[in-house]
């Protein structure tokens, strides 16, 4: 028992989460120079189960008499999480509405309010996100899944853990309390294998370390672990120097490139138990003395509730490549980070009452509703439709039959999925993605040819190409296949999973050889390239000896040609780490991002090209279709023509530039025959 004895203060804990905070902020400003510091996180982690169980047993020191029940446990959770969280959640949503576009704004709305009520991390696992995708990266609110996790601990602490708070620990305690702790640890270790975002994302696998910070502070406060620790007391400064360098070893060595979270977020939890079970002695002293760090502690909760989405607002309006989004993100981050901490966190957190912060929150809470609801009504206009379907105008999405040339749209296309009966059909036993594309009002007919689109989400975009295409060659009824929920899954791709996409690949080539016939076409769009982010280079790009298809691939593409069918691989054409819509008008000045120069693209994707070539030799009559000269000139490459954007996002082609595509398709040798 721990009566009599008042816990101490303990400055070095708050210079630990100054180095949390610190270690995030440079990850996400600079990725290159701390690759790991994404495991600031996991320090943040164990320290919140250590501080909210330390905290608990210095009440119960302090009052022993006064139990501490689980109502007075969820209002101390409530002040201290909930107001700064709801005012900064209000700020990104308006600012959101303020300067995304429609469809952008609808794509994240959603997550203010799972970021309140503490599940945005479940809303990334559900939609099969990745924390590290590039399209994740305008997303104002990815931040909030960490503060999913850790609320849905809170939730579950007092169930737990609390009842040994009050009472004496006893051996079973440990023995259940060290078996779950296990099971999450065993758990996580499964899932960074075989399902790496939901190890990343779940509480289940991410329990064992706030479990660790817990486990610390109750064992903190026993005679048995007292002892233990004074038998390393001579040594107790050289151990807390190495976890120290472990710390700071893990922020620099760690990789979103590799297995992860674990093994690599062992290191930080590690050197986090270590340093917090030693307390404040030498080397932590000198942290704790450190200003700096100190004033990065106490503000550590409202700095990570606004530098993330002060970032991506920054990078949104000015690019990732100009020179003013970092001083206003860092500026931006200080004055709402000021504010949170000196009105919210120190004002009406403190000094509001429980009644008035649930007035609060249930308005907050509207406000939010109100948002979503302007983005719901968003959706009525846009529909569900594909990257092709629309393109955007400097305000609006136009249906893409707008922007076709007056010469193709006179003789309108139009494109229908096929339900799952009709591709059962016509294939039985397939589970595919299957637009069709004829002539208005025209039925397939045996005599038609067909031109065969087949990819993954990339292919979806060529469809308005696909339209331009039907629309100006009569006979002529196109087949767009991609994997339903499958994105990624391109036919020839750098990042090629043969567990997942293998069956993709065998049933979509065996729909084309079961309604191919001779004259007809296939086109793949091919090896398209890394995206324009540092923390997205991948080393199988530059291996050349890294497999880019599966096993179907070749031998099927052999065979379509063998029966008559012409088989064309489209080269990549740029891609940029900006949106199409973010490349109009003013911003269009701002951004070094919505261009580049022909020769590096050409120098980027050299191995690709080098790769279709040997592909070419072995299938020999295999077209390659280089677009280059529709989306550069002789100098420059841009990823918009006029007022209209050629890119929907950062690589997939918008309506427009779909469409421009389709145009410069029928004045090529392979399209012109009738």
């Amino acid at each position: 028992m721990i009566q009599g004895h008042r816990l101490p203060f303990r400055a070095d804990i708050q210079a630990l989460r100054g180095v949390a905070v610190l270690a995030v902020l440079i990850f996400h400003l600079f990725p290159d120079l701390l690759p790991g510091g994404y495991g600031g996180v996991d320090l943040f982690f164990v320290i919140s189960g250590y501080v909210v169980t330390y905290a608990l047993l210095a009440r119960q020191a302090k009052d022993p008499d006064r139990e501490m029940g689980f109502s007075d446990y969820f209002k101390r959770r409530l002040r201290r999480i909930m107001p700064p969280l709801l005012v900064a959640l209000l700020i990104i949503a308006a600012i959101s509405y303020l300067i995304y576009d429609k469809r952008l704004f609808h794509s994240f709305s959603g997550y203010s309010i799972t970021g309140l009520l503490g599940v945005s991390n479940l809303k990334l696992i559900s939609q099969q996100t990745n924390y590290f995708s590039p399209d994740e990266y305008l997303n104002p609110y990815l931040h909030t899944w960490s503060l999913g996790i850790e609320e849905q601990f809170y939730l579950i602490f007092p169930l737990i853990f609390l009842p040994f708070v009050r009472t004496e620990r006893r051996w079973h305690f440990w023995l259940a309390a060290g078996a779950l702790w296990f099971a999450s640890f065993l758990l996580a270790w499964h899932w960074s294998q075989v399902a790496a975002e939901r190890a990343y994302l779940s509480p289940l696998s991410r329990f064992w370390e706030l479990a660790t910070g817990v486990l610390l502070a109750l064992a903190g406060v026993t005679s048995r672990f007292k002892r233990l620790l004074a038998k390393f007391k001579k040594f107790a400064g050289l151990i807390q120097v190495f976890a120290l360098l472990l710390l700071l070893l893990s922020f620099a060595l760690l990789s979103n490139k590799g297995s992860y979270p674990m093994p690599g977020v062992v290191l930080p939890v590690l050197a986090s138990a270590v340093l917090l079970g030693f307390g404040a002695g030498t080397p932590l002293a000198v942290l704790a003395q450190s200003n700096g760090l100190q004033a990065l502690g106490a503000v550590s909760y409202s700095l990570y509730l606004y530098h993330w989405p002060c970032i991506v607002f920054a990078r949104y309006l000015f690019g990732s490549q100009s020179g003013f989004w970092l001083p206003v993100a860092l500026l931006a981050t200080a004055l709402l980070t000021w504010f949170s901490y000196r009105f919210v966190e120190l004002g009406w957190s403190r000094s509001a009452s429980l009644a008035r912060l649930g007035l609060l929150g249930g308005f907050g809470l509207v406000g939010l509703a109100l948002f979503d609801s302007q983005a719901q009504r968003l959706r009525a206009p846009l529909g569900l439709a594909t990257f092709s379907e629309y393109a955007w105008t400097a305000n609006d999405p136009r249906p893409i039959q707008q922007l076709l040339p007056a010469d193709v749209s006179s003789n309108d296309a139009i494109a229908s999925a096929l339900t799952a009966s009709q591709i059962e059909q016509l294939a039985p036993g397939m589970a595919l993605q299957l637009t069709m594309v004829q002539a208005t009002g025209k039925a397939i007919a045996e005599e038609r040819r067909h031109l065969f689109v087949v990819g993954d989400s990339h292919a979806g975009s060529l469809l308005a190409a696909v339209r331009s295409l039907v629309a100006a060659k009569t006979g002529l009824v196109g087949f767009v296949v991609t994997p339903p929920g499958m994105g990624g899954c391109s036919l020839l791709s750098y990042s090629f999973d043969p567990g997942r996409c293998s069956v993709y690949e065998a049933q979509s080539l065996a729909l084309v050889k079961r309604l191919a016939k001779p004259g007809d076409r296939l086109l793949l769009p091919s090896l398209r390239l890394p995206r324009l982010s540092p923390r997205l280079q991948v080393a199988s790009y530059v291996n050349p000896n890294t497999p880019v298809m599966g096993s179907h691939l070749e031998p099927a593409l052999r065979g379509l040609q063998a029966s008559g069918v012409q088989v064309g691989l489209l080269a990549p054409w740029p891609v940029y780490n900006v949106l199409g819509k973010q490349c109009l008008g003013w911003q269009q000045q701002l951004k070094l991002d919505c261009s580049q120069r022909r020769a590096d693209f050409e120098s980027d994707r050299a191995p690709a090209l080098e790769r279709l070539m040997r592909l070419q030799k072995r299938l020999p009559g295999l077209q390659i279709i280089d677009p280059i000269n529709l989306f550069c000139d002789a100098k420059t490459c841009s990823n918009w023509r006029g007022t209209l954007p050629l890119y929907a996002d950062h690589d997939h082609l918008s309506g427009y530039g779909s469409a421009a595509l389709g145009s410069w398709l029928l004045k090529q040798p392979q399209f012109r025959s009738p």
